[in-house]
């Protein structure tokens, strides 16, 4: 699967998209993991405590040991996080997301506080019309977003 390099996040409504670099270097597993999972789609919403991050749940958990974890993320990361149910407020079930970042004050957070995300891709810009759709879920709610791979060039 390495023989990629690239994702596609899509709103296919608002025909706005990004392009994102896979970093095999710093989150292979991560990369490999989110791999078997793509193509997929689903409901994005933004994220509640988290400023400017916008999240897709997965279809299946995965559970990823931290690599490249960190809190200090900014505008173009792409991370994967995962929770088991209890260990913060409001999970009542295990869950996996993908998210992104598009603006200076992302932070992610649960209600306690902060916490890390691998951050496995990193945006190619010019990003801006994909940027536009996720500030405007504050307001809109969630958009259908499809994530798929990029064909080598």
């Amino acid at each position: 699967m390495s023989l990629v390099s690239h994702i596609r996040l899509s709103f296919p409504r608002e025909q706005a998209s990004a392009e994102a670099e896979l970093l095999w270097g710093a989150a292979a597993q991560t990369c490999e993991a989110l791999l078997t999972l793509l193509p997929l789609s689903g409901e994005s919403h933004h994220a509640i405590y988290s400023g400017s991050e916008c999240c897709l749940i997965l279809p299946r958990v995965l559970r990823v040991v931290p690599e490249n974890a960190t809190i200090k993320v900014t505008p173009g990361d792409v991370a994967f996080a995962w929770f088991a149910a209890g260990t913060a407020y409001g999970v009542a079930s295990d869950f996996a997301e993908i998210c992104w970042f598009y603006d200076i004050d992302a932070e992610p957070r649960m209600w306690e506080g902060p916490v890390p995300v691998n951050v496995f891709a990193r945006i190619v810009q010019p990003a801006d019309a994909f940027f536009a759709v996720c500030r405007s879920m504050r307001r809109e709610g969630v958009k259908s977003l499809v994530v798929d791979t990029v064909a080598p060039r």
